[in-house]
């Protein structure tokens, strides 16, 4: 089988003298091209950046990708084979690099490629992965929902074939598809997508996931070895891979070589530039990683989790030792009795009340976002998605606030909602949406809206006895976020989301309710902004 992959070396390149770095494509249709921008008079990209910085660079495009041969595996065991299998080409035709400094780097699919062939290839000495993955089960299914949205995404970028270049580049650009309309999904990849769209088999997806995903023993053991350095890069706003995921892999690393980078944003929103050639904080941390480990050059961060503040982009990026400096101990806000006409409390000084509330099963205006990916490019120019909270029908949804703020407040960390629910089904889908609201009264004009979304999670219960309360505790995304004094927070709990699969049932009602014994409540990691 042959992989479409290109090389490029530093000028004048002398035998074993300098580190490989391997780069496996993004999920694009362009494969390996997304590191290089080629043109007549230019040649630039993330690839000419690192063999002008010394490196020998081997791009590849995975199996069943761009003019690669096979079928897609989706960072399988047959990719991890590939990957190895690159590094042993490069060995026996490329005398220019050095054998014993190998680093791996990748973007989104590359960066799960990258992770996993280190896991399994102990030639490999440092990883980056930006727009990584940690736990490919938990981007599909997580708390037992559905992310229908980004899977469609994800499996038409796996079907789509590149068509014919606009202007003539060099390296050539793929082809046309030659056989259009012909699965490029191995049938183990074909059989496991079919299920997710109809949502059954959920345990064989799980097996599929466990052989893809860092977090698993299998990788999480070798990714631990002494030798290794790893530096992840994730979003706050990810709407394709979890980034509660990225971060527990981030925690799971026992090495001291290890770096994390949370950015505003969405899916691969940073790193683009940098792969084009320009200026990222990704790509300029990962050729800064592979100086230190692969040319010791520099010195070891003492700060390696590195922050950056919604919705603030341009502020600096703060920088701690450890993912716990950077949390603030969370801080429970009871929830109380709202009303179809009014919002319940959130009180962060009483306590649970009993209290019933319920809601109809209809989409509101509130959702994750207004779209995949797309807007995360905006937050990074500080354009962040306004919403009008206070339209939200309160029939279709239950609603809390809390207080203005009389100074600014910092979330950081893992919000967690506590809950009882009550289906009128065997199953049910709650969505729930954290929101930094303007105080109001305030006149508002009309068609603006300036209420903007801090973070959310979806929760499903499955094959419970209809009409009996069920309590759950539901994650939600993680962040880091600055309120403005003035400014309060809204909870908003409804039933359906564009992103997601729910398992409500048409035209009936879900009840959420709260007692003495097991009171409703959100914990919020928050503190006065220092």
């Amino acid at each position: 089988m042959e992989l479409d992959a290109c090389v490029a070396l530093p000028e004048n390149a002398q035998p074993a003298e300098y580190p490989l770095i391997v780069l496996p494509a993004p999920l694009a249709p362009i494969g390996w091209r997304a590191y290089a921008v080629f043109h007549p008079l230019l040649k630039k990209g993330f690839m000419a950046n690192l063999a002008a910085k010394g490196y020998v660079v081997v791009a590849y495009s995975e199996r069943g990708l761009a003019q690669s041969d096979g079928k897609i595996d989706v960072a399988g065991p047959r990719d991890q084979a590939d990957g190895t299998a690159v590094i042993d080409w490069v060995a026996e035709h490329i005398q220019a690099a050095d054998m014993s400094r190998v680093g791996m780097a990748g973007a989104s699919y590359g960066a799960g490629q990258s992770l996993l062939i280190a896991a399994k290839d102990k030639r490999v000495k440092a990883v980056v992965a930006m727009s990584a993955w940690g736990d490919l089960f938990t981007s599909l299914y997580e708390n037992e929902t559905r992310h229908i949205k980004a899977f469609h995404a994800l499996r038409d970028l796996f079907q789509t074939w590149p068509g014919p270049p606009s202007l003539p580049t060099f390296p050539p650009q793929p082809q046309p598809d030659p056989m259009p309309g012909v699965s490029r999904l191995n049938p183990e990849t074909e059989q496991v997508f079919q299920n997710i769209v109809d949502n059954v088999e959920i345990k064989q997806l799980r097996a599929y996931a466990d052989k893809r995903s860092p977090i698993q023993p299998e990788f999480l053991d070798e990714l631990n070895r002494p030798d290794l350095a790893i530096l992840l890069c994730t979003y706050w706003h990810e709407t394709i891979f979890s980034n509660n995921a990225v971060v527990a892999l981030f925690n799971s690393l026992t090495g001291d070589a290890k770096k994390l980078i949370v950015q505003v944003g969405d899916h691969g929103n940073a790193e683009g530039t940098g792969l084009a050639g320009e200026y990222s904080r990704p790509t300029v941390a990962a050729m800064n990683w592979f100086d230190l480990y692969l040319r010791d050059e520099g010195s070891p961060e003492t700060e390696p989790v590195v922050v950056e503040t919604m919705p603030y982009p341009y502020a600096d990026a703060r920088r701690y030792r450890t993912w716990a400096d950077f949390t603030h101990a969370p801080v429970r806000f009871h929830l109380h009795q709202p009303s179809p006409d009014s919002d319940g409390g959130l009180d962060s000084q009483g306590t649970g009340t009993s209290w019933s509330h319920t809601i109809q099963i209809e989409e509101t205006s509130a959702e994750i976002a207004d779209t995949l990916v797309q807007r995360g490019i905006s937050e990074r120019l500080a354009q962040f998605y306004r919403y009008s909270t206070r339209n939200i029908s309160r029939k279709n949804a239950a609603i809390w606030s809390c207080p203005p703020f009389g100074e600014d407040q910092r979330i950081s960390g893992e919000v967690r909602l506590r809950l009882t629910v009550t289906p009128q089904t065997e199953h049910a889908t709650i969505v729930a949406y954290l929101f930094d609201v303007t105080a109001e009264p305030f006149t508002i004009p009309p068609g603006k809206n300036f209420d903007r979304i801090i973070t959310s999670a979806a929760y499903t219960v499955l094959d419970r006895e209809p009409g009996v309360p069920v309590t759950i505790e539901v994650p939600f995304q993680l962040t880091n976020y600055l309120i403005r004094a003035g400014r309060f927070l809204r909870l908003v709990v409804d039933t359906k989301d564009k992103f997601l699969a729910d398992a409500n049932a048409d035209s009936t009602t879900l009840t959420v309710s709260s007692t003495e014994e097991e009171p409703a409540y959100i914990t919020i990691p928050i503190a006065a902004n220092t």
